[in-house]
């Protein structure tokens, strides 16, 4: 019976154990399940977030605001709509808080390191005083007007005060220098003088109030307040030690052991993953390690900033990856979780009304005088009350910083969740109507200083001619030292040339992330490593020609940094701003290996297009096949054939200015092509528009008579060695005949656009051009089926008439 038994008990067991196991693998696999939809739920809302905060971002930049206000407008809409929030899981919500724990010391980090104190404070320099101006105006006016405030009325529910509200009056003197660059890049000033100042200024104050806030908390720990006096100091004190410890530490060991590390890593190539491992966990334990003495990690990361050195591989790799995290992810989920915790319902309730409209008047009065502050000192030390309005609006601008503090005090209870969102209100109250005031002020004083004709054709004889070149990379090179060289010749008869080359780089999102404060003309620079390394080469090469150019030539760096819509602002206001004659600018199409014309960068056309249609001055717009000088090689090898060709017009007329002066070059040959015709256009329409189109065509005519005469005389009969060749065509197929003769006897084509020209000469070719931004005779001479080794330059005149809008012709005075 036993025998029997035995198996049918182990069966039994093994059933048992077999169904235990298949519990416990469902179990798992349910656990499992439910973990992996969390994970799936919290991935879709993050991305919905993100995704969300970029459209809106893509609206209202059109009208110059920041990322953060599209941000927090999101975090509004997630926090106080009830929908919305309700399909927001909570632990979602949760995630997003401690994503965010760590953007607050990230952000202090990465500003600290892209600033260097000893070039930032120093006492003779303008930005600085002004900077101390604005920072004592504000901490005066705030501390005077809540003073003011708690004797006539009930106090402000801020316990303790003395120390809050000097936290409160250093935040509102604060700048943010971050969104201050963005904004001044956009607003297109950062090549101006008012913009280098307002950065500098921007950065001297944030260095200041920063470094205030840090010796605050320093002395003064907000979420355990001490209960005793004698051992608040000590632990003061001895926070203040190890901070100065640490300091010392980083200066005289760790810095020697990152620039090491520097040099074995240049530019160009790669970064040792274990160098960028090291450099990474130092940073990180250096910013946490004060934590065991009750100093807050995110202000010790700004002290551990400045003490690391702000040059070098590694600090711009830090630079770049940080703050592209900071932008793409961590800001904005940081203030769509400040968006869910403001309820502005609780700002109108009555009981609360009184304190809100309190804080709201301190805060008010504390911009105010920073405004005023800064306003006043400006104009009396000699700048235009529009330029010191403008700067001392532009450096009342809060940002992350400000909602930083704000809501971290609301976490520790010094202050309630309505003076938080005060705070909050102020800081974006700063930022969305700056850009626009400040770019109607830039607007009108642009305006004001148009009107000056700028082109070749009124160059004073003997005065300097100053020109801006833009390049889109190091291909482009080659042409720009092409054009310089040819243009040098000028020096043995005028005042000699100034040549502003622009590096002309699109504005991405990482482009954004890596944006610092420059040096020299540029307020505004790019920390990008591809970027940098491209603008290296480009340097390199630019300082190789003019080792070897010899005297009456300068050539200066810039940068334009924005979208190719709008990237023709900046190129126009530089021109403006350092007074250039002409832009030169490459062709959209590059030539290929087999000679044939690529497709070309439509954001390079659209750049092309805007700055013809809006420049101040004149616009060459250069289509390179084979100008490859090596800019190594003797400046003999600049030896080109170039024919100018005209056929009349102020195009025309721009273009022969242009040739005039490279004709001054020795290794130039030029020859000049004129079209002729017996025929003249007769302008048909009513009354007096005919009158208008015929006297104006009648003094075109006796213009361009008067300046060819005037050329011919000194540059044809004068024994200058220019060439003159003269053709009687009838219509637009003789022209084009006549220029498809010349293919492979020249190696440069100089062409004036001809837009506003009306010739029977280039009747009919506007109607098939391909490129109509090269006017008719440019798109034939560019087209693929042209040539393969001449390139062209066509011209534009600047005219100060162009920005006019005119409804009909008959409004225009005879």
């Amino acid at each position: 019976m036993s025998r029997n038994n035995t198996p049918t008990t182990a069966s039994a067991t093994a059933i048992a154990d077999n169904y235990t196991i298949s519990i416990g693998r469902t179990h798992c696999s349910l656990l499992s399940s439910s973990i992996g939809a969390s994970f799936s739920i919290f991935v879709v809302n993050i991305v919905v977030i993100l995704i969300s905060c970029k459209v809106v971002h893509v609206f209202l930049r059109r009208l110059s605001q920041h990322q953060m206000i599209s941000d927090f407008i999101i975090g509004l809409i997630v926090g106080n709509v009830i929908i919305v929030r309700s399909s927001m899981e909570e632990h979602v919500v949760h995630s997003i808080a401690h994503i965010s724990s760590i953007a607050f010391a990230l952000y202090l980090f990465v500003v600290a390191l892209e600033m260097d104190p000893k070039t930032i404070l120093r006492c003779s320099s303008p930005h600085t005083r002004i900077a101390l101006i604005g920072i004592i105006s504000t901490i005066g006016a705030t501390l005077f007007s809540y003073t003011l405030i708690n004797r006539t009325a009930p106090s402000l529910p801020i316990k303790p005060s003395h120390p809050i509200i000097s936290a409160i009056s250093i935040s509102l003197a604060a700048t943010s220098s971050p969104i201050l660059t963005r904004l001044v890049t956009e607003l297109k000033i950062h090549k101006s003088e008012i913009g280098r100042l307002t950065v500098r200024t921007a950065l001297a104050n944030d260095l200041l109030c920063t470094s205030l806030m840090c010796l605050g908390v320093a002395l003064y720990t907000f979420h355990s307040p001490y209960s005793r006096i004698s051992s608040a100091a000590i632990n003061a004190t001895l926070r203040i030690l190890v901070i100065a410890v640490q300091a010392w530490l980083i200066l005289k060991l760790i810095n020697p052991v990152i620039r090491k590390i520097n040099d074995r890593n240049p530019e160009g190539k790669p970064i040792h993953g274990l160098d960028m491992a090291a450099v990474c966990g130092v940073s990180a334990l250096l910013c946490y390690c004060p934590t065991f003495i009750g100093f807050d990690p995110s202000f010790n990361a700004f002290v551990v900033g400045l003490c690391l050195p702000r040059d070098g591989r590694m600090s711009n790799f830090l630079i770049g990856r940080i703050n592209f995290m900071l932008s793409t992810i961590m800001l904005p989920l940081y203030l769509v979780l400040v968006g869910i915790s403001c309820d502005f319902g609780s700002l109108i309730r009555a009981e609360e009304r009184s304190n809100v409209y309190k804080m709201m008047i301190v805060g008010l009065i504390g911009a105010v005088g920073k405004i005023t502050g800064t306003v006043v000192y400006s104009i009396r030390h000699g700048m235009k009350w529009q330029e010191a309005v403008a700067l001392a609006l532009l450096l009342n601008i809060k940002g992350y910083f400000h909602i930083f503090c704000a809501h971290n005090a609301a976490i520790a209870g010094v202050i309630d969740n309505n003076m938080m969102m005060v705070m909050i209100l102020i800081a974006i109250g700063t930022v969305i109507p700056t850009p626009l005031v400040v770019a109607f002020i830039v607007r009108r004083a642009r305006a004001r200083e148009r009107g000056k004709p700028m082109g070749l054709q009124w160059s004073k004889p003997g005065g300097e001619i100053r020109i801006l070149v833009g390049l889109h990379g190091p291909e482009d090179v080659p042409m720009a030292v092409n054009m310089i060289e040819a243009m040098r010749g000028l020096g043995d008869v005028g005042g000699g040339l100034a040549a502003f080359v622009v590096d002309m780089v699109e504005m991405t999102d990482k482009a954004a992330a890596t944006l610092v404060h420059g040096e020299g003309m540029e307020a505004v620079t790019v920390k990008d490593e591809g970027i940098v390394e491209m603008r290296e080469q480009i340097g390199s090469a630019l300082e190789a020609y003019v080792g070897e150019s010899g005297e009456g030539l300068t050539v200066r760096r810039m940068l334009a940094v924005s979208s190719f819509d709008n990237m023709h602002e900046d190129i126009c206001s530089a021109a403006q701003d350092c007074l250039a004659v002409l832009i030169i600018l490459p062709f959209h199409r590059r030539q290929l290996l087999d000679g044939t014309m690529e497709a070309g960068h439509h954001g390079h056309r659209l750049l092309n297009q805007k700055v013809l249609q809006f420049s101040p001055c004149s616009v060459a717009i250069l289509v390179n096949r084979g100008i490859h000088r090596s800019i190594s090689s003797s400046l003999s090898t600049a030896v080109q054939n170039t024919c100018a060709v005209f056929i009349g017009g102020a195009d025309d007329r721009e273009a022969l200015a242009f040739a005039s002066l490279i004709s001054h070059h020795p290794a130039v040959k030029l020859t000049v092509l004129r079209f002729l015709t017996e025929a003249r256009n007769k302008p048909s329409g009513p009354g007096r528009r005919v009158l208008a189109a015929a006297g104006k065509q009648e003094i075109e005519h006796k213009t361009d008579d008067e300046f060819f005469m005037g050329f011919y005389e000194r540059y044809v009969a004068g024994e200058k060695g220019v060439g003159y060749i003269e053709k009687n065509v009838e219509s637009g197929v003789e022209t084009v005949a006549t220029l498809r003769a010349l293919e492979g006897r020249y190696q440069l084509f100089i062409v004036g656009r001809g837009k506003d020209r009306v010739s029977v000469l280039t009747a009919g070719m506007s109607e098939w051009a391909e490129c109509p931004e090269l006017g008719p005779i440019g798109d034939i001479l560019a087209a693929s089926d042209f040539s393969v080794s001449a390139s062209v330059m066509v011209v534009q005149q600047g005219d100060v008439a162009r920005g006019f809008k005119v409804i009909d012709d008959e409004f225009l005075p005879l």
